[in-house]
């Protein structure tokens, strides 16, 4: 049985299949690297911080934020390179980057042996990850938008989520199983192979083509422009901005919240081993990548944003009810399951990324799209590590993560996606237009836009008002 033309459109070709491979395994090496620290604070605090200080839990804060504080400086020059030169310079470049991180933080002597000056240098390459993290993401995100057709690319976009659960899940799982069999050393494992994934990623990487629609931009804007012209042209004024910050603040508060913060009072208050709290947070993570392959597979059936705010109408609805089960069963258990819920519907935008990149212009998409997550995302990691520092009261956090939840979902009301952008524009050409026709200018014009009845209502409708004043006019 032949398959129908629409079929064929939609099924991607051989080269386009490894485009995506590559894309996800690489962007899965990049995030086992980038969170190694991150599941294993509590043992390179130890190494690397002082133990007897009164700054420690500040200093560990600091520390461990800082990839994520650099991330706005990071997507000013990553956003340049990959508007003006290309997407694909930006994924080779930065899983290198993380590669060299990667081999040089298990040979720094620790705190007892240098003082500060190790603090100082395990800082540094914290700061490198978050400068190479800050260009990865979004990067991979925007190659798949713009190389995959719908609806196939909420799936995939989705897969680009569940390769950064995964590379967490590696990270914790590899440094869980190394810190059991050594507690003194085998933290320096995961690193020298975090470091040799990411070489292997980055030659792979190098065969990548870029996308047609930025070939495309790229052709019609063939003279390069200058850093300050190139920034010059971004509109701070367009609203899905704002929109977009708003949506980012909960995936970020969430994150920090469920992975570092949870982890954190299971260590304090519960006394668990580390390796005990990383198995736990290994499972939590199994959980997230399950979860944000089932919503890329909704995202082939129904509407990518509206499942985005239905998983935010039910985490504001589920965050009350943890508060609850939280006083009155106090238990690992319990933490698990909300660690469980708060990834399950509050990490990343899942499906609807595509809608949200294709919202912004392709000359300065990616600029837009990593400005805007690396200030909300830097911003919230920083304020609620700070927060969690100074407060350490679940109830409060999570009233904090609430709040961010609403706020978010108010995001998802305001954004604006090209469709209905483009229906706008649309509609107000069409209303002065059709309004200055006889009939025939009428019939060219609508041979021109080739539009569906139904497509947009208020062109059908001025159309039926064209057709009635003509008949009154003309016919008897």
């Amino acid at each position: 049985m032949m398959s129908s033309p629409k079929s064929n459109s939609n099924r991607l070709s051989p080269e386009i299949k490894k485009s995506v491979a590559i894309i996800l395994i690489g962007n899965f090496l990049e995030f086992f690297d980038l969170l190694l620290a991150v599941h294993m604070t509590i043992t390179l605090t130890k190494v690397f911080l002082p133990e007897d200080s009164q700054f420690t839990p500040l200093l560990a804060t600091f520390t461990f934020c800082s990839s994520f504080c650099i991330r706005p400086l990071a997507a000013l020059f990553w956003g340049y390179i990959g508007d003006a030169i290309g997407r694909v310079p930006v994924l080779i470049s930065t899983t290198f980057l993380m590669s060299i991180s990667c081999i040089l933080i298990p040979n720094i002597p620790p705190y007892a042996e240098w003082g500060i000056t190790s603090s100082a240098l395990f800082l540094f390459m914290r700061l490198i990850q978050g400068f190479a993290s800050g260009g990865e993401c979004i990067a991979a995100d925007v190659f798949i938008t713009e190389t995959i057709p719908k609806p196939k690319v909420y799936f995939c976009s989705a897969l680009v989520e569940a390769t950064c659960s995964l590379g967490g899940l590696v990270a914790c799982g590899i440094g869980t199983i190394c810190i059991t069999l050594s507690p003194e050393n085998g933290w320096k494992i995961p690193f020298y192979i975090g470091s040799g994934i990411a070489v292997l990623g980055t030659i792979a990487r190098k065969t990548l083509k870029e996308t047609p629609e930025f070939l495309k931009t790229l052709q019609e804007n063939a003279e390069r422009k200058k850093i300050i012209d190139f920034f010059s042209e971004i509109n701070l004024k367009n609203n899905n901005i704002f929109a977009l910050f708003a949506m980012y603040l909960l995936p970020a508060v969430a994150f920090y919240f469920s992975l570092a913060y949870i982890p954190t009072v299971l260590a304090k208050e519960f006394n668990l081993p580390t390796n005990l709290i990383m198995m736990q947070t290994t499972i939590v993570l199994i959980i997230t990548m399950c979860c944000e392959i089932f919503y890329g597979y909704l995202g082939l059936r129904y509407d990518p944003f509206s499942i985005l705010k239905t998983k935010l109408y039910l985490l504001i609805l589920v965050i009350p009810i943890s508060i609850w089960t939280y006083i009155h069963f106090k238990s690992p258990f319990t933490l698990f399951l909300i660690q469980s819920s708060i990834n399950f519907l509050g990490q990343g935008l899942t499906p609807a990324t595509p809608i949200i990149n294709k919202s912004f212009p392709i000359a300065h998409r990616y600029t837009y799209l990593l400005l805007i997550w690396a200030v909300s995302h830097s911003g919230m990691y920083l304020l609620t590590g700070f927060v969690c520092e100074a407060i350490s009261n679940f109830v409060y956090l999570s009233i904090f993560l609430l709040a961010c939840a609403g706020i978010s979902l108010l995001g998802t009301h305001f954004f604006q996606s090209h469709t209905k952008l483009v229906s706008q524009k649309i509609n107000t050409a069409v209303s002065e237009k059709i309004q200055k026709m006889d009939i025939n200018q009428f019939a060219e014009l609508d041979a021109q836009l080739n539009l569906n009845d139904g497509q947009h209502p208020l062109y059908d409708k001025l159309k039926r008002t064209l057709i009635k004043d003509w008949i009154k006019k003309h016919l008897p």
